[in-house]
């Protein structure tokens, strides 16, 4: 009878138990996390990645990242790793026509020494009322025949670019 007893008490204790195990815990915003990440543009390069160093750490939904990869990271779990695409307005942003800024192509040659290539990125310092600034120019079209180069000038040199990003969470606090 002790024994029936006592095996009662204990599947009782186990049932009661089960529902006190809490879920596992996923990133919300206002928690501190730390991640691993592997940034990829779209022809398969890897632009950056600090798997194997120090973990990327933010608190979630503070506007510390852009807005694609906090909502990717909200609601994860420690250990889940997730790839993910992201549009230009969810990472740095379209390129805009105030961005836009023509050239003469032999302006261009003179100080490079050679014509860029559509597409290509080019680091430029220009001269604003707070001083010198280095930025960004995107090589949007290179018009031979009317001898102008379009380019987008940017802070950032991934704005209007889609991303791609592998993300493991390693940790909340």
């Amino acid at each position: 009878m002790m024994k029936k007893l006592a095996a009662v008490f204990l599947l009782a204790a186990v049932i009661l138990c089960a529902g006190c195990i809490a879920e596992e815990r996923t990133a919300q915003p206002g928690d501190r996390v730390f991640v691993y990440y592997t940034l990829s543009l779209d022809d398969g390069t890897v632009h950056e990645s600090n798997v194997g160093k120090t973990p990327l750490e933010f608190v979630v939904g503070a506007g510390q990242m852009i807005s694609g990869f906090d909502a990717a990271v909200s609601g994860m779990k420690v250990g889940e790793t997730k790839k993910i695409r992201l549009a230009p307005s969810e990472a740095y942003g379209e390129i805009t026509e105030a961005m836009m800024q023509d050239m003469k192509i032999s302006e261009l040659q003179e100080s490079l020494g050679e014509i860029p290539a559509e597409g290509e990125i080019l680091t430029v310092t220009v001269q604003t009322d707070a001083g010198y600034q280095q930025m960004y120019a995107k090589v949007m079209k290179v018009d031979n025949e009317v001898g102008i180069v379009s380019l987008a000038f940017m802070r950032m040199p991934l704005v209007g670019e889609y991303l791609t990003f592998e993300i493991t969470l390693d940790s909340i606090v």
